[in-house]
């Protein structure tokens, strides 16, 4: 089944954060949640059709918001992850000295980039064993082997991860230094891998014969 958890929205002023929800929900409904979305998401993945979906807007303002990492957001099955992120910037992709290593440039593409003012969306694995609740700050250090990927914040882009049963996510905290606050559509998607299917497929014809 799908799970529609827009953002809240308890004003009905006109303010810019008003109607930027507004817009994002709307453009939730409208595309994400579309078939046409997710006959591309089939086009453009070795999954197959999303047979379901949950998701929402999510505003992270500087200096306040974050998400945790904990046990609770463990799915049962593998889930595709579809996050379309809208900040400050160009959206560009940024370039780093060859020699160095470093990122150049000083623009807010380059600030997000760089993780310094947080923003960033981190999948870490699961510990074994342990079921406990962790803040995502606690969760994430840029030296622990449990961190798997990392999502800068880029306007208006969108990222496709697939996440296995054993992986959690979370929004680094966004620093009061960021160049705007992090919006974005986070959905997830239930589908079934057509590798799985073929697999099944097989095992049926054998059992057959």
């Amino acid at each position: 089944g799908d799970d529609d958890d827009d953002v809240e929205d308890d004003t009905k002023d006109d303010s810019p954060s008003s109607t930027a929800g507004s817009l994002l929900c709307s453009m939730k409904r409208s595309v994400f949640e579309s078939d046409a979305f997710g006959r591309w998401l089939k086009s453009v993945t070795s999954l197959g059709m999303p047979e379901g979906h949950r998701g929402r807007v999510r505003r992270f303002r500087p200096g306040l918001d974050y998400t945790v990492a904990h046990y609770g957001i463990l799915t049962t099955s593998s889930v595709l992850d579809a996050t379309m992120c809208f900040v400050a910037g160009k959206g560009d992709q940024c370039k780093y000295d060859e020699e160095t290593g470093d990122l150049i440039g000083s623009d807010d593409d380059a600030i997000w980039d760089s993780g310094d003012v947080g923003g960033f969306e981190c999948y870490i694995a699961a510990d074994e064993g342990e079921g406990e609740e962790n803040e995502a700050d606690d969760e994430y250090n840029e030296d622990n082997d449990t961190k798997l990927l990392s999502v800068s914040a880029s306007d208006n882009t969108l990222s496709l991860v697939y996440r296995d049963p054993g992986t959690m996510r979370f929004v680094k905290y966004v620093g009061s230094g960021a160049p705007s606050s992090r919006w974005d559509l986070s959905l997830e998607y239930s589908v079934i891998d057509d590798d799985d299917d073929d697999d099944e497929e097989e095992e049926e014809k054998e059992d057959s014969e």
